[in-house]
């Protein structure tokens, strides 16, 4: 019996070591290098397969050859529900795959940065889905664009009754990079809007954190989440009620900042800590998400690149600001 035990530990660990995305998230971004796998023109490592047994080795290279699945990462599908009393339809929900993409990597300035586009267009605006990103239709159809604002080149959400979100995988080990920065702008909010309501929870942006959880981090993971809500209170935290594992927290509130770009900053190991009372692992994912459907209404926001960062390199002041102008220009934008 012990032996079978022992084989199914090394068929296990082969699995996880022949897909980059979980290998990073379970030994760091440094691990991600790896040999191209036989669909791709290259050979196993032979000191890798020298580590598995020949079936653990067999099992590593048929999932390294296998076409590439959806990878959510426990993206929270609340969003993709109707509102209460209403039929289900039954329409597809499309995935949009794009090449892929660039994992986020510290720069020179040890920062993390998530943009929101992996190449700026030559011309902007555009409707397209932008580089780097996964998106996934809930209800109705997404309203996604780049566009050039107050000096940011900006990810543009828009909603007409529908629901979707954008996805990405990031690796970032949130004991080293604790802090959170990004700018966004509301341009208009779902009407009724309200996060602590299941019957009308819509909000224009969201920006969620996907934690995923040893052993099975693609179907098992936590979600910290960061609302700019129409009517809950700025500051309230909300558990969803189809998803305990998701648990977020209002940023901004209603029409006070409504055209202004707002600058947050988060520390997101401690707001893991304060929502799920221990600590968090790697960062496997970020989703930002837009919708109006429950409201029945139309959304449109914007939201800029995101940039984890370590505390002692920056002041770290929790909170957000907002501009006095309605455009404004950020070193670096």
């Amino acid at each position: 019996m012990s032996a079978w035990v022992a084989l199914g530990v090394v068929v296990i660990l082969g699995i996880i070591l022949s897909i980059s995305r979980d290998r990073g998230f379970y030994f760091g971004s440094d691990s991600l290098v790896r040999p191209r796998p036989p669909s791709e023109g290259g050979a196993a490592s032979p000191d890798a397969v020298q580590a598995l047994t020949s079936r653990a080795a067999s099992a590593a290279r048929a999932v390294a050859a296998a076409a590439p699945r959806v990878q959510t990462f426990g993206l929270p599908l609340r969003f993709g529900d109707e509102p209460a009393g209403t039929p289900p339809v039954p329409v597809e929900t499309p995935i949009v795959r794009r090449a892929k993409s660039r994992l986020p990597r510290p720069d020179a300035t040890g920062q993390i940065r998530v943009p929101v586009t992996d190449a700026v267009p030559a011309k902007l605006p555009t409707s397209e889905l932008p580089l780097g990103w996964d998106l996934k239709e809930f209800t109705g159809h997404a309203g996604v664009g780049i566009v050039r604002d107050g000096g940011h080149v900006a990810l543009r959400l828009q909603t007409d009754r529908s629901s979707f979100a954008l996805y990405r995988d990031v690796v970032v080990d949130l004991r080293k990079y604790r802090m959170l920065e990004w700018w966004w702008k509301a341009v208009r909010l779902p009407s009724g809007g309200d996060a602590s309501e299941r019957a009308s929870d819509d909000q224009a942006a969201q920006i969620y954190i996907v934690i995923p959880r040893w052993p099975f981090p693609r179907i098992n993971s936590d979600v910290v989440g960061y609302l700019w809500d129409t009517r809950a209170p700025a500051g309230a935290k909300v558990t969803s009620p189809q998803a305990s594992n998701v648990r977020s927290i209002v940023l901004e509130s209603g029409y006070q900042r409504l055209g202004f770009w707002v600058r947050e900053e988060r520390n997101v190991y401690q707001d893991y800590v304060d929502l799920f009372a221990r600590e968090p692992s790697r960062v496997g994912k970020i989703a930002i998400m837009s919708d109006s459907n429950d409201t029945r209404t139309e959304s449109e926001a914007l939201i800029d690149d995101l940039i984890f960062f370590r505390p002692p390199a920056r002041k770290a002041g929790i909170g957000s600001v907002y501009a006095k102008m309605r455009l404004v220009l950020r070193s670096g934008s």
